[in-house]
């Protein structure tokens, strides 16, 4: 599949270049929070408002990787979205879900090394996914079919399409 589908492998790239921006990004905050135990640093990144701005970084990883593992075909068009998404939320959207991620995060991008080497390695990887159409409504579609898939696996959509049921 991934020989006939290359973009597969450019958004598993594209996820584990995001998960190291989430990782750089908790260990430049760790430095300002309480000391605690990978498990309560999990609790508190997950449940408390005080790390409610990571939401859309964390959910955005999960989503992709979700995407990844249960549906039966996810195409260019979508993973060309998903690159999109990623790459204005990292670089900044007019989304105010994402202000308070935005706020914080340039703030660690502009004081913190591993944040930025970060940032950089993530920018590129999501490069590597397929273009957008240039054609507006069929950006929209793939934009709308994205998050319809989004919404349908945290529903619980994963156990009817997981391939090995």
């Amino acid at each position: 599949m991934a020989a006939s589908q290359p973009w597969l492998e450019q958004l598993r790239a594209g996820s584990e270049a995001l998960q190291g921006v989430l990782a750089a990004v908790i260990e430049a905050e760790r430095h300002f929070a309480p000391p605690a135990t990978p498990l309560e640093r999990l609790k508190q990144i997950t449940q408390s408002p005080e790390w409610a701005w990571l939401q859309p970084l964390y959910r955005l990883i999960a989503d992709i990787d979700h995407a990844l593992a249960y549906a039966k075909e996810l195409p260019a068009s979508e993973s060309a979205a998903i690159g999109a998404h990623a790459r204005e939320l990292l670089s900044g959207s007019d989304t105010p879900a994402e202000q308070a991620f935005l706020e914080h995060y340039r703030a660690l991008l502009q004081s913190d090394p591993a944040v930025a080497m970060a940032h950089a390695a993530a920018l590129r990887a999501l490069q590597a996914l397929p273009a957008e159409p240039s054609n507006q409504s069929e950006r929209l579609h793939a934009r709308h079919q994205w998050n319809e898939r989004r919404r349908f696996l945290r529903l619980g959509g994963a156990a009817a399409t997981r391939p090995d049921s």
